[in-house]
C-alpha cells in the first residue's frame, strides 16, 4: 500500500513538472550549506527553470538503474519502464542507483532543487539543455543524447563513465549568478 501511494504521489509530482509548473515569478531562494548562506536570486531560478530539463536528467537516472553491470546492494537492476521509473518515490529509486546518483531531483523543496542542480554536476549535468541533443526523443530509453550536446563548443559526456563528465556551460553560468555569504560562528565564552 505504501509503495502504491508513493507511486501515485510520484506520478502527481511528475505530472506537475510536465505541465510546466514553474516556480513563482520573482522568487529567490536561500539555503545554508556548511558555514555558507547561498542566495539563488530570482533571475538565476528563472535561468535554471528555462535551461534544466528534468526529463533529460530522469532518462539518465533510469539508464543507470537498468544497467545490469553495476554492483548494487539491493541486487538486480530496475526492470520497469521509463514511465514507471519517473513515478517511483526516492526511497525506491535510490535502491537501484549508485554514486554519484545520491540526491533526489524530485524533492519538495524548491530551494534544495535549485541548489542541487547547480552544485552536483556529475549527477545533474545530464539535465542541462546545452549538454544534450535538443532534438533527441527523451522517451527513448536506449538513447544517449549527451554524446551530441546542443552547444557544439562543449565536450560531450564520456559514455564509459556513470557520472556526467562533459562540458557544463549553462550550469557554470547559473552557478555564477548565486550569492555567497560566510556565516560567522558565534564565539563561545
Amino acid at each position: 500500500m505504501r509503495i502504491l501511494l508513493g507511486v501515485l504521489l510520484g506520478a502527481l509530482l511528475l505530472a506537475a513538472c510536465e505541465s510546466d509548473d514553474k516556480p513563482s515569478q520573482g522568487q529567490s531562494y536561500e539555503i545554508v550549506a556548511g558555514d555558507t548562506l547561498i542566495t539563488i536570486p530570482a533571475t538565476a531560478a528563472a535561468f535554471a527553470t528555462e535551461r534544466f530539463e528534468l526529463q533529460a536528467y530522469l532518462l539518465r537516472e533510469y539508464q543507470v538503474a537498468r544497467d545490469p553491470n553495476l554492483p548494487r546492494d539491493g541486487g538486480s537492476p530496475f526492470a520497469g519502464t521509463l514511465l514507471e521509473w519517473k513515478s517511483l518515490p526516492w526511497s525506491v529509486r535510490q535502491t537501484f542507483l549508485i554514486a554519484p546518483y545520491t540526491h533526489d531531483v524530485l524533492t519538495d523543496s524548491l530551494a534544495l532543487y535549485f541548489y542541487m542542480i547547480g552544485t552536483y554536476g556529475t549527477q545533474f549535468g545530464y539535465g542541462w539543455r546545452d549538454t544534450y541533443d535538443s532534438e533527441a526523443d527523451l522517451w527513448n530509453s536506449a538513447l544517449r543524447p549527451w554524446l551530441r550536446p546542443a552547444d557544439s563548443t562543449l565536450t560531450p559526456d564520456n559514455p564509459g563513465t556513470l557520472e556526467f563528465d562533459g562540458g557544463l556551460g549553462d550550469m557554470i553560468e547559473y552557478r555564477g549568478m548565486w550569492g555567497f555569504e560566510l556565516l560567522m560562528e558565534i564565539s563561545r565564552n
